[in-house]
């Protein structure tokens, strides 16, 4: 696993544990907070999966021909707790590539076209939803 997929699913997992309740119970005041034993696993779980399907999306932006990749970015961008993330995710690929494009002019490599056509698609099927 290369050092951007590293740092894209701990930013990830950041997000989400940023954004996730806490599921502790507070007793009276000056008690200790008593953390939930289910509630570690489930929350591990639950930011692996997200991850997984982070990194799902990364891999459908580089391989934008492969059929699943529509579906990967789907997945995440109709679920209405990330649907901003994403969306502003693709929002910024679409920007970048395009001002590539902009720049090379003529000589604009199929990979970036591919690209500005699956994220135009992406962002259109995840707005749809």
């Amino acid at each position: 696993m290369n050092v951007n997929r590293l740092l894209l699913l701990a930013a990830s997992i950041a997000f989400i544990v940023a954004l996730t309740p806490l599921n502790h119970s507070v007793a009276a005041a000056g008690n200790a907070a008593k953390p939930d034993a289910a509630s570690p696993a489930k929350d591990d779980q639950a930011a692996l999966e997200l991850g997984h399907k982070v990194l799902a999306i990364q891999n459908a932006l580089e391989h934008p021909q492969e059929a699943e990749s529509l579906e990967a970015v789907k997945a995440l961008g109709t679920d209405s707790r990330y649907y901003v993330m994403v969306r502003g995710w693709l929002n910024e690929q679409l920007r970048a590539d395009q001002s590539i494009r902009d720049a090379s002019k003529d000589r604009t490599s199929p990979k970036i076209k591919d690209r500005i056509a699956f994220v135009e698609k992406a962002i259109r099927a995840i707005d749809l939803e």
